[in-house]
């Protein structure tokens, strides 16, 4: 089966990521299907239109694509992007990352970036953790890549553009090249 537009994804592991582990004894740290927070982003190819991703490799993709709601009428539905037996049909717009031979890539327009701990300067303290508009990339992609800014770049970012992942375990705020206002020179 080969879809005839987008890719055909399904979940890895379930469609939420609600459990912790704490002290060997499995905890439900959330109960609801409204908080997209705990909505699983990681899925598995299994086919591609374009056979730009390779089947079986991991990709990240947007919240909804896995995400159950309620219809007016109170009853649970899958998202608009599920197809039957576990696979999805997703829009390329919605995949943002995927792994080849180990490494994340990033997918079309999309790039990933760090963001940087605020430093403390002056005797008052601050309460932000984060310098605003700030990051280093980490996955960069051919648009940024043409104008000088690969991975390990220091950059600023428009304003509302971090929407946030954990990729390996590491905060990143995935955003499109047109997002990427300045290099910053420290």
């Amino acid at each position: 089966m080969k879809p005839r537009y987008g890719y055909l994804i399904s979940p890895s592991g379930s469609e939420y990521n609600n459990t912790k582990k704490i002290g060997g004894v499995d905890f439900v740290v959330n109960t609801t299907i409204e908080d997209a927070s705990f909505v699983n982003r990681v899925g598995i190819m299994m086919q591609s239109m374009s056979g730009d991703i390779p089947e079986g490799s991991e990709v990240i993709v947007h919240h909804n694509v896995f995400r159950t709601y309620r219809d007016m009428k109170g009853r649970k539905r899958k998202s608009n992007e599920y197809f039957r037996d576990n696979a999805y049909l997703v829009d390329p717009g919605r995949v943002y990352l995927y792994k080849l031979n180990g490494e994340w890539r990033s997918a079309n327009d999309w790039c990933f970036v760090r963001p940087i701990d605020y430093i403390q300067d002056s005797e008052i303290l601050r309460t932000d953790k984060e310098q605003k508009h700030t990051g280093v990339v980490v996955y960069s992609n051919p648009n940024l890549e043409a104008l000088g800014i690969k991975s390990g770049t220091m950059v600023g970012f428009t304003k509302n553009s971090e929407y946030g992942f954990d990729i390996d375990g590491q905060k990143l705020y995935r955003m499109q090249t047109s997002d990427i206002c300045l290099i910053v020179n420290e």
